[in-house]
């Protein structure tokens, strides 16, 4: 017990809680050349740690006692008099001392002896030093420890031998052994449509070997009445796991897909099978909307010659769209020249093999969207968008992936997915810097982007009205203009960017004027946002913002070849250099 002097503007005199528990510097290694580590011995759940069993000796004298603090695996007792292990391991101890105060505090806490993964399906032993004449796993029963701690599968006697041999080294040294791991449930699969006509290629679709494939996007795909399109697969649930607890963990059940079958062709529930009731093309949205329709065929720009193009079916556009003329087609949509300061629509996919221009131009599609370049534009495509040349200051969001053909360039402006991002340069040193957003709903970003230019426009509403009414700061009116404010605020810390996750799913302050933002957002239902990815072959210039999920990064400098991920915490964004395959041979 040690007795510690507070500075000369505090009376009271601290006293330091009683140790049951032996804690020493221990040379570690050459590693750490002359330098001592501190060496807990191993403590056992509910084994008292610390208390003040001479308090009443010295509270008479004028001490207090110093504040203790029940740390991580650590419990007081029911008086709060005393702290107890929570679980076997090594405890540690850390002086604290309060912001702005000179109070000064003890916090107590136990690395485990045996730490699990969150999902209990791996189980680490952490070996510590022994110390002499002090309890260790050196002068103790392995074994009895991994039964007590309910380790009762998946354990691995090579990896227990080399634990044995870490815990008997002569040299102290730190280590840790996986000794178990659970079995994983299995994968199920996703219920999809086979396709027995063929409809590929699809621009920007993974290849096994890694690369895109980027040869050109094949749609209308010509088909006769009663020829047999697609077969349902159904989806297939995965076996149950088990963790290193024994504990069964649910399998993995496989979805059902959602299906439009629409036009010309019919599904049966018997055989499911999609066939076909009439010649005609065949349309196919992100995989699961099927339509077999006419297809129109249009020679020539659209202009004051043909009007404005609204068709129920798939329609060839021998052409480009002149500026002001709209083009609204219910299936698949290809336009061999230009997009022009105007708006086209479709409900299938889009094939462009000219450019977007204009400000005003905006191209809308339920499926993919493959485009030669965009300048000033925006596009809004529900399945894949495939850049083969240049966005230059413009607007695109997906609700799949975007592919950028590898000799691309990006120039400012947005781009935004819910999956993946692959591009080739990204920015200039002239340009401003561009967004690029991964694991990301389009919709909440710009509600986010919406609510961030609402709160600032309200903060300037709220000081204009005290500068131009003086002394009206504490007003009725002031105090509802500042409860909106941080109404506004708080809904901005709960907005939730990941696909497949409730809009306001984040854990956000239990109150208004709480700071701590508390856990991070739920992933409940989403995405594996762990595995989105935003791959740059060439050079990303300094400046340009990286968001993946609900994690934001500025670039600091210019870097080249990476690829960029959330750290395995999810709370930040890392880039490591990419591993480039070859270009697909038809890309």
């Amino acid at each position: 017990m040690k007795m510690v002097e507070e500075p000369v503007n505090q009376k009271a005199k601290l006293l330091e809680p009683t140790l049951h528990f032996k804690t020493i510097q221990v040379k570690i290694g050459e590693a750490y050349g002359t330098g001592d580590a501190p060496v807990s011995e191993l403590v056992t759940a509910d084994q008292l740690l610390a208390d003040f069993p001479d308090f009443e000796k010295y509270g008479s004298r004028g001490f207090e006692k110093m504040v203790m603090v029940a740390g991580e695996n650590t419990h007081f007792d029911d008086d709060d008099k005393a702290i107890y292990a929570s679980m076997t391991g090594y405890p540690k101890i850390v002086y604290s001392k309060e912001k702005d105060s000179s109070v000064l505090s003890i916090i107590l806490s136990v690395e485990p002896l045996f730490i699990l993964t969150p999902d209990k399906m791996k189980a680490t032993l952490s070996i510590h030093p022994a110390l002499p004449d002090c309890c260790s796993l050196k002068n103790t029963n392995l074994q009895e420890y991994i039964s007590s701690a309910g380790i009762v599968y998946g354990l691995d006697s090579e990896a227990l031998l080399t634990a044995e041999q870490y815990i008997n080294q002569k040299e102290p040294e730190f280590n840790k052994v996986v000794i178990a791991r659970g079995k994983p449930a299995g994968i199920g699969h996703d219920a999809y449509f086979r396709f027995d006509v063929e409809i590929g290629p699809l621009a920007g679709r993974l290849m096994r070997d890694g690369s895109i494939d980027f040869r050109e996007r094949k749609i209308m795909v010509g088909v006769t009445k009663g020829q047999r399109i697609a077969t349902k697969i159904p989806a297939i649930t995965g076996e149950p796991g088990i963790n290193v607890l024994g504990e069964e963990t649910p399998a993995v059940f496989g979805k059902d897909i959602t299906s439009k079958i629409l036009g010309d062709a019919e599904f049966s529930k018997e055989t499911l099978q999609v066939t076909t009731t009439s010649d005609g093309v065949l349309s196919v949205v992100n995989s699961s909307i099927i339509k077999v329709s006419s297809q129109q065929f249009i020679s020539g720009d659209i202009d004051f010659n043909t009007g404005n193009i609204d068709s129920r079916n798939c329609v060839t556009i021998h052409g480009s769209v002149q500026p002001g003329f709209l083009v609204t087609v219910d299936g698949d949509l290809e336009i061999t020249g230009s997009v022009m300061s105007t708006r086209v629509k479709s409900l299938g996919n889009v094939v462009i093999k000219g450019g977007i221009t204009g400000k005003n131009s905006i191209v809308e599609t339920q499926g993919d969207c493959d485009i030669n370049f965009i300048e000033q534009g925006t596009i809004q495509s529900g399945g894949i968008c495939v850049i083969r040349n240049q966005s230059y200051y413009s607007d695109i969001s997906s609700g799949s992936h975007i592919r950028c053909k590898y000799s691309s360039k990006i120039m400012s402006g947005r781009l935004i997915a819910e999956g993946n991002i692959t591009l080739a340069d990204v920015g200039s040193n002239d340009c401003k810097p561009s967004l690029i957003a991964a694991g990301v709903v389009p919709e909440r970003f710009y509600l986010l982007k919406k609510l961030k230019e609402d709160v600032i426009d309200e903060q300037n509403a709220i000081v204009k009205w005290v500068k131009q009414y003086p002394g009206s700061s504490s007003s009725k009116k002031i105090r509802k203009m500042e409860s909106a404010l941080a109404d506004k605020k708080l809904i901005i810390l709960k907005l939730n960017m990941i696909p497949g996750s409730g809009i306001y799913s984040r854990v956000g302050p239990s109150k208004r004027d709480d700071p701590d933002p508390g856990p991070d957002y739920s992933n409940e239902g989403s995405i594996d946002i762990g595995s989105i990815t935003i791959d740059v072959r060439g050079t990303i210039y300094a400046g340009t913002k990286i968001r993946i999920g609900n994690r934001l990064l500025k670039l600091d400098k210019t870097v080249y070849s990476r690829q960029f991920i959330l750290h395995s915490d999810q709370k930040s964004i890392i880039a490591k250099p990419l591993k480039i395959n070859q270009p697909h041979e038809n890309s």
